[in-house]
């Protein structure tokens, strides 16, 4: 005899999708709908926006970040324990891996905030050079956050400092400038900082009994 399985779905679930420009929208997952809204401002907001209704499934739409860190913020947060702190782990990530982490957590607003994820990015840009691709991946996904995020100005510092002080050799150097040269913004702000580190530089130096006299060929790197 054939029995049907008359359980009905009690528990409000969302549909997340991603949503980007020229592409049709992707879902990320189904979760279920108070755990994500503990954590996410951004999709809590929006179901509160969108009013009460009897619809157990709800659909959200996001965008701002990469399908895949959402994916991961998403599961971490679907997944945490019960009665323990949400952590989303970055500590053993290549960078340009954890500053998309650290846009998809921006994008989702998490809650409690994930300070230590920005903490991860600075402290490897503050003490590491930066690749080309590194760089870009850094400026472009924390540029709209330069305003209350230090990760932003910490990578034009830093980048700016290391082609003053010569810590990129001449070819590293052409090839961070070449490749900053597709965010003009950001080419902007570092060109500017180079431009005040080497004002500070030439006054210590003109102080000092023993500097190096060879000049900084600006143009060389900033195309100035």
């Amino acid at each position: 005899m054939l029995v049907l399985n008359r359980r009905t779905e009690t528990v409000p679930h969302v549909k997340i999708y991603l949503r980007a420009p020229g592409k049709p929208d992707q879902l990320l997952d189904t979760v279920p709908a108070a755990r994500i809204r503990e954590h996410s401002a951004t999709i809590d907001g929006a179901l509160a926006a969108a009013g009460e209704n009897a619809e157990l499934t709800k659909t959200v739409y996001i965008s701002g970040a990469s399908s895949g860190a959402l994916d991961f913020v998403i599961h971490r947060i679907a997944g945490k324990q019960e009665g323990r702190n949400l952590h989303i782990k970055v500590h053993d990530m290549p960078l340009v891996r954890a500053v998309a982490v650290f846009e998809a957590v921006e994008v989702l607003k998490v809650r409690p905030a994930q300070t230590h994820v920005e903490g991860h990015v600075v402290g490897y840009i503050s003490h590491d050079k930066v690749t080309p691709d590194e760089m870009m991946a850094v400026a472009r996904a924390s540029y709209p956050y330069r305003d209350t995020i230090k990760i932003y100005n910490t990578l034009v510092q830093q980048v700016a400092w290391g082609l003053v002080h010569g810590r990129y050799d001449d070819v590293e150097a052409n090839f961070l400038h070449n490749r900053s040269r597709d965010f003009s913004e950001f080419c902007r702000d570092v060109t500017k900082r180079m431009w005040e580190l080497k004002a500070k530089k030439d006054e210590h130096d003109a102080r000092s009994p023993d500097h190096d006299t060879t000049p900084i060929d600006m143009s060389a790197i900033t195309g100035a």
